[in-house]
């Protein structure tokens, strides 16, 4: 269930697209990895708390949620990977990044 996100979808991102629920499981599968970073608030106050594996910024949260809580939503291609929709209580409150998959 991928989410339009203008032109760049129409682009060819990879030879082998995966399926969503490939993708949801890889997403399952690293979000047991990942710790919540140190939260902090932008200048129009909006709450960001990074998601870190191996002190990488893998994702970040814009509601204060537990990880072992969070749902994986929809999705999208983009120039980092694929861009997972973390779900709770049927909201989206962050994303995560998929490492750009093999071709």
């Amino acid at each position: 269930m991928p989410y339009r996100s203008g032109w760049r979808m129409e682009q060819g991102h990879a030879e082998k697209e995966l399926n969503y629920e490939e993708i949801k499981a890889k997403a399952k599968d690293l979000l047991e990895k990942v710790a919540k970073g140190d939260a902090w608030r932008s200048r129009c106050g909006s709450l960001h708390i990074p998601l870190l594996m191996e002190g990488e910024v893998v994702g970040e949260l814009r509601e204060d949620a537990e990880v072992k809580e969070l749902e994986i939503g929809a999705y999208r291609y983009g120039g980092r990977g694929i861009k997972v929709q973390l779900v709770k209580d049927g909201k989206a409150v962050g994303f995560l990044w998929l490492p750009p998959h093999e071709r």
